[in-house]
């Protein structure tokens, strides 16, 4: 089933579901492509639209919000269980 999602700026390497989503599920990126979802992510979680690897900086809104603790495939769940963010703590 295509989910509703948003993405802000064309430089996001995410996007975020709009409504509760379940494995299989798509969502659709401004380009047109769509992106099978890897796992269930719940309403306003991010998602991956491209492939992501260990250390690769993680965009939404058109800035960098983290950085990528593991690889990470397009569709998958994006949170803090595999995202690290170094904002606040230097």
């Amino acid at each position: 089933m295509l989910r509703r999602s948003l993405m802000i700026h064309p430089a996001d390497s995410v996007v975020c579901v709009l409504e509760d989503a379940k494995k299989g599920d798509t969502v659709r990126t401004p380009d047109g492509a769509e992106v099978t979802l890897l796992e269930d992510i719940e309403f306003a979680h991010k998602v991956c639209i491209k492939d992501l690897k260990k250390g690769d900086p993680v965009y939404k809104y058109g800035e960098e919000i983290g950085y990528m603790l593991t690889d990470a495939p397009k569709g998958t769940w994006i949170h803090n269980h595999n995202m690290g963010c170094d904002r606040g703590k230097k």
